[in-house]
């Protein structure tokens, strides 16, 4: 089972399960993959930052230029909004379009029920392994 066939397949069944349109599950799935690429993205810039010499300080002088004297807290919601809809907009119009959720979806259900249960670990693990990891950083830049 592929990471998207997990993803999208798990969606559907769960919400056909509460007697609702299983199609519904394309946006949760297309959310959840926008926010976990949003969040790899992050990851990668604060690596940059802990542990490229002068990564930083280059970051840090364009974004003074535009921002100006803004605070790291609302440049970081003026940022992070128009990055999460474009990515979202994106997958979208890609690996979340309905002829492929259709595809992953009918792939989910071809698997054998324990499989399937084992769906959600399969998303997850990999999310919460990438927070922490990101948390981590955040804390040895304290």
């Amino acid at each position: 089972m592929t990471f998207l066939e997990a993803l999208f397949g798990s969606q559907y069944e769960e919400i056909h399960k509460q007697g609702k349109d299983g199609n519904k599950g394309r946006s949760n799935a297309n959310l959840f993959l926008a926010a976990l690429i949003l969040l790899l993205i992050i990851a990668i810039l604060m690596i940059g930052v802990s542990f490229v010499p002068g990564f930083n300080n280059s970051l840090t002088g364009s974004v003074q230029d535009v921002f100006g004297n803004s605070s790291g807290n609302s440049i970081g919601k003026l940022l992070a909004l128009p990055a999460f809809i474009i990515i979202y907009l994106a997958i979208n119009f890609s690996v979340g379009n309905q002829q492929n959720f259709t595809l992953k979806v009918e792939a989910f259900m071809q698997y054998p029920e324990e499989v399937r249960k084992k769906a959600n670990a399969r998303l997850i693990i990999p999310f919460f392994v990438l927070l922490g990891f990101v948390i981590v950083l955040a804390l040895l830049k304290l």
